[in-house]
């Protein structure tokens, strides 16, 4: 082998680790939330039960429609201002003023799984610093389009968060 041959094949290697290294800090599989909180995740090969969620919280599966119950210990933190939770493609927040927002976890420049900046009362993507308001506008590039917003109503007598699309 010529000295050019294998610097061109190191080179191509080098590029294809990088690649493959930008390709998956991109990529919509990192949810920085809580296991269980998510309705009905896999774990281990076996559905794990959330005590609480009732209806249908993944778009893959149709129309979002569902409900939560704030007294079960999976959405209790929801009781509390300035908190949010991941439940199947949403992420459903309370703001620091106590109103209850709900819009698509996935950002929409490459789907990685935004946060709530209660402090900030807006989502933020971690991976390129997208940022949208608590209706799902886009405040900060890249994203260019705005998440999905659900309707958050919640039953003050029965402690019950109803999300809908």
């Amino acid at each position: 082998m010529e000295r050019k041959e294998f610097l061109s094949l190191v080179g191509i290697s080098v590029g294809a680790v990088i690649l493959q290294n930008c390709i998956s800090g991109c990529s919509s599989k990192s949810d920085p939330t809580p296991s269980g909180n998510n309705g009905g995740s896999t774990s281990g090969g076996g559905t794990t039960t959330v005590t609480g969620l009732t209806g249908n919280a993944t778009a893959s599966k149709g129309t979002i429609d569902f409900t939560l119950d704030l007294t079960a210990s999976d959405f209790a933190t929801l009781k509390d201002n300035g908190k949010a939770l991941i439940v199947g493609d949403v992420i459903v927040a309370k703001t620091k003023t106590g109103d209850y927002i709900a819009v698509a976890k996935a950002c929409t420049h490459e789907g990685t799984t935004i946060n709530f900046l209660s402090d900030q009362n807006k989502f933020k993507c971690p991976n390129h610093g997208s940022e949208f308001d608590t209706s799902g506008s886009v405040l900060l590039g890249p994203a260019a389009t705005a998440l999905k917003q659900y309707k958050a109503s919640f039953d003050t007598t029965k402690s019950i968060l109803s999300i809908k699309a």
